[in-house]
């Protein structure tokens, strides 16, 4: 069977987390809506395209045929690209982005028993993004009201004016030295803010709405000054919280909810087990490797905001884990606790652990000091003793007061006698 490419493999490679998700160009990209994979990109004209590697330069196609077109992508919009994305079936994900700053037109084509499509006329050519299925025309009305509203916003822009800034603050700050410098940085910052919040505030919902992911970095910047300031006052906790408060009322996550997530249920939650993923990365890692279902849910709905998921989507999300290859997995113990663990975590290191903690303890471990000596829960220092247990590695004394495990002797004890 012959090699094919099509116009996917012409667009640039969008970067992507460990998980799959989408990496962000900036601070301010945001999300907006995404369109599972049902999708298909033709290309609109007669000529091959010329396709693009990882490197951005273009690559040899030599012994390729060309295919004018692409299905089962996913689509997703943000404020800055339009993202295609397609999954293997190893379950990786390959993706591809239009920046909106190379589209010249963004318009529909309405024809009788064919599928409704968006033409994408672009620098570097005209596109078709097509949809399929029952609500086709529906997902692809919504799709390019977003893409015309970040077009009109043109919030790339904003982040090249915003990069500008810090480069003329950086070469003003950087002729002053010792104090001056550090007091020409705070005046030049608080300065900065005020201008925002007045253009934000003082115009009109448009200007807002443009406005608003600056905003939102202002908040966080200084939440976390507060945050870091040894000795807070009660003044300056009643304006944290007020920020604070401020920030989750705007809802302001990049995180795509259900509402926004056009297609079934499964695609959805597909891409929350990504995000969870990436979110849990540096969680798991100072947590040892696990952490219960519980507090995986409080962790991720805290840092979400308002933007917040059901119990119900979590369990199914992480339901998913283990089949899309993430890195982590859900597992659950004979008891029925439910944990995310990372799929390097090692039960049999962690009895090993286990097993030395109670060898320095002459009356035996307890599941509270267990939890202290390993930085877990009691509820799964609990289940990792029991499940040392099962391997032979330690042995269980119940009692009246508590329950307490040893080091297993008992093969030892056997070899000698």
């Amino acid at each position: 069977m012959n090699e094919t490419y099509s116009p996917f493999e012409c667009l640039p490679v969008a970067d992507l987390t460990s998980a799959g998700l989408l990496q962000k160009q900036d601070d301010i990209e945001v999300e907006l809506i995404a369109r599972e994979n049902d999708c298909e990109l033709r290309s609109g004209v007669d000529d091959p395209m010329v396709a693009i590697g990882a490197n951005g330069q273009a690559v040899s196609t030599h012994g390729k045929a060309w295919v004018d077109r692409k299905m089962g992508l996913t689509v997703t919009i943000t404020t800055h690209r339009i993202v295609l994305m397609q999954q293997t079936s190893d379950k990786r994900v390959n993706a591809r982005y239009i920046h909106l700053s190379h589209v010249l037109a963004a318009v529909t084509e309405n024809q009788l028993f064919k599928s409704p499509k968006i033409i994408l006329d672009s620098y570097s050519g005209e596109f078709l993004l097509v949809f399929k299925g029952k609500e086709a025309n529906k997902d692809r009305d919504a799709v390019l009201y977003h893409i015309q509203k970040a077009l009109s916003r043109q919030d790339w822009e904003t982040a090249d004016r915003a990069a500008q800034h810090r480069k003329a603050v950086a070469n003003l700050t950087s002729r002053k030295v010792g104090v001056d410098a550090v007091l020409a940085k705070h005046k030049t910052r608080h300065a900065q803010a005020a201008r925002l919040t007045d253009s934000a505030f003082d115009g009109d919902a448009e200007t807002l709405l443009r406005e608003a992911h600056e905003l939102v970095a202002v908040i966080h910047k200084y939440v976390a000054t507060l945050d870091k300031q040894k000795e807070v006052s009660s003044q300056d906790e009643q304006d944290a919280t007020r920020l604070a408060d401020l920030l989750q009322n705007m809802g302001m996550t990049s995180a795509l909810s259900k509402a926004n997530f056009l297609g079934s249920e499964d695609a959805y939650y597909t891409q929350l087990a990504r995000q969870l993923a990436d979110f849990l990365e540096p969680h798991l890692h100072k947590a040892g490797g696990i952490l219960t279902l519980t507090d995986v849910y409080c962790l991720f709905n805290r840092a979400r905001g308002t933007n917040l998921i059901s119990p119900e989507d979590l369990t199914k999300a992480a339901s998913q884990m283990d089949a899309l290859s993430i890195g982590m997995s859900r597992r659950v113990f004979p008891s029925g606790l439910i944990v995310i663990q990372d799929d390097s975590f090692d039960d049999h290191a962690m009895a090993e652990k286990l097993q030395a903690l109670a060898l320095d303890a002459p009356q035996g471990l307890t599941e509270t000091e267990a939890s202290r000596q390993c930085q877990i829960s009691a509820l799964l220092a609990h289940e990792e003793l029991l499940a040392a247990e099962r391997m032979g590695i330690l042995v269980r004394d119940e009692t009246l007061e508590s329950t307490r495990f040893f080091p297993n002797r008992f093969e030892a004890w056997a070899d000698i006698q």
